[in-house]
Formats: structure tokens, C-alpha cells, sequence
């Protein structure tokens, strides 16, 4: 009995680590399981919290809760930090996006600074994913969307850099590019999500499971992410199990 224990909880061992979801490189996770008054807690080693303004907390998220954003006067803004500015030529950042409407402009998931500032953004003109990256100030790569995102619908939205170019998916799969070469300009500006630093454009809907690393992943690591964001299990020298972080009850 104790062998076939010692086996099952290798075998889950080895299952869930060969998914988990790369803990040392994510430098911010807002899962929003769980209803707080005014602080985005994220769930990395880094502890970038952030301030939430006006944003609402519900429990109708796509795994689990999700914060509510009105296109009004919602936001979260992540004090600056070196992990959100790396200065390399790597980042991605994910998240789950449920649209209520489409402000005009170019609501944010999440950027780096205003544009003075030249960092990095994600956003959604027009219901489509555009990602960008500045390698001098002034100097930006886009890469824009070509599909318009349904209203009231769960969408995966992804950005990466890598070096070579700025790809950006919708759903698990590649909705734009653009070539680009050099390492991210860094800046000591806060990441605002929601909400376009120092202009007056807003972010119309839900947000869930918005993560940010510090490397460029794949399109397949993109895919595996969307059945749920997993940190790895530590078995104990009893043969117990500790969960880190699983979310894999998609329901929507």
C-alpha cells in the first residue's frame, strides 16, 4: 500500500510540475479569487500589489472571481518596481477579458507609463489586441489585432516580446505581429491597468487571472495556460501533497 502511495504521488508529481506555469518568472498575478477593498494582491514572490479604484469584485469570474472595470473611473494602479521594468528583450503578459463595451481610444490590460514615459502596453482599440514595446523612447513596435473580440464573452489575450518581434494572440492563437529588435526602454512609471496613464480612457469590463513575466512564451505554453494557471506541487518527505495554486474548473 505504501508503494502504490509512493508511486500515485510521483506520478501527480511529475503530471502537474511538467505544467506548471514558470512561478520564478512571473513577476505579477492578480488571480481575483477573493474579494478585497482596495488592493490587487499578487500572488508572484515579487508582492507587486496594486491600488484598486472603483473597480468591482465579483465572483462570476472565468476561474473563480474576476474584477468588474466600468469604463468609467476603474483602475489599478502597480506601484513601480524593477521586475515590471525589466530592460530586456522578454516579457509576455496574459489575461482573461470579458468586454462589456469598446471605449474609444486605446483601453488598457496593462501598460508601463504614459507615452512620454516609453514602455511597454497591451491594450484593446476597438475590440482589437494591439501590444507595443519601445526600445528608445519614442521609438515603438506595434503589433495590431485583426479580430474584434465578442461583447459579454470570456477571451484570452496574450502579448510577448522576444527579442525579434512583438506577438500578440487572441484565444490561444497568433492575431498580429510586427518585427522588432533591442531591449525593452526601461522607466520608473507606474503599470496602470484599466486605465491609459494621464489621458482619460478607461477599460470597459472584466478582468481575470492578469499575470506578467519576465520571459517571451510559446504559443503552445499560451494554450496550456488557458485550462488554468498551475503552480507546481511540493511532495513532503511524508508523501503529502502541498498545492500551490490550481485553477483548472473552467466553467465559462
Amino acid at each position: 500500500m505504501c508503494r502504490m502511495l509512493t508511486v500515485f504521488t510521483l506520478l501527480l508529481y511529475l503530471g502537474v510540475s511538467s505544467f506548471a506555469a514558470f512561478e520564478e518568472e512571473t513577476v505579477l498575478l492578480y488571480l481575483f479569487d477573493e474579494e478585497t477593498a482596495d488592493e490587487a494582491t499578487d500572488l508572484s514572490e515579487l508582492e507587486n500589489h496594486g491600488e484598486i479604484t472603483d473597480a468591482e469584485w465579483t465572483a462570476d469570474g472565468k476561474n473563480g472571481g474576476a474584477l468588474v472595470f466600468d469604463g468609467a473611473s476603474s483602475l489599478i494602479e502597480v506601484p513601480h518596481h524593477d521586475s515590471l521594468s525589466p530592460g530586456g528583450a522578454a516579457l509576455t503578459i496574459e489575461a482573461w477579458f470579458k468586454p462589456t463595451s469598446f471605449p474609444a481610444g486605446h483601453p488598457p490590460i496593462a501598460r508601463k507609463g504614459s507615452v512620454a514615459e516609453s514602455g511597454w502596453g497591451f491594450d484593446t482599440p476597438g475590440g482589437k489586441i494591439r501590444g507595443f514595446v519601445y526600445t528608445a523612447p519614442g521609438s515603438a513596435a506595434v503589433a495590431q489585432g485583426t479580430t474584434t473580440m465578442k461583447l459579454d464573452t470570456w477571451h484570452h489575450v496574450a502579448m510577448v516580446y522576444d527579442g525579434e518581434e512583438v506577438r500578440i494572440y487572441l484565444d490561444g492563437e497568433l492575431d498580429g505581429e510586427v518585427a522588432r529588435k533591442g531591449d525593452i526602454n526601461e522607466n520608473d512609471a507606474s503599470v496602470w491597468i484599466g486605465k491609459k496613464a494621464n489621458e482619460n480612457i478607461w477599460l470597459d469590463g472584466a478582468l481575470d487571472e492578469l499575470r506578467i513575466l519576465n520571459i517571451a512564451i510559446t504559443e503552445e505554453q499560451i494554450q496550456e495556460d488557458m485550462e488554468g494557471i498551475v503552480f507546481a506541487v511540493e511532495v513532503t518527505g511524508k508523501l503529502t501533497t502541498t498545492w500551490g495554486r490550481i485553477k483548472t474548473d473552467i466553467h465559462r
